[in-house]
């Protein structure tokens, strides 16, 4: 699966969108295969489910994930 890969980080959360297609935002990680894709997911944030978020990227062609950064 291609994937772009666009991050924002803010004091109080991170902001990461995995999308299938180029959006014009992000950058190009590669030509990946399924554990590669959630393997980076899992990377991102661990406590993820990462067969609905795999499955949701499938589908859909983006997934955004937003974590929250506690003090």
């Amino acid at each position: 699966m291609k994937i772009w890969k666009y991050e924002e980080k803010k004091p109080t959360h991170r902001l990461v969108k995995l999308y299938k297609e180029d959006h014009g935002e992000g950058d190009y990680m590669g030509d990946l295969d399924d554990e590669a894709v959630k393997s980076m997911i899992l990377e991102i944030k661990p406590d993820m489910n990462v067969n609905q978020a795999f499955g949701t990227l499938s589908y859909f062609g983006m997934l955004p994930i937003l974590v929250i950064i506690k003090k």
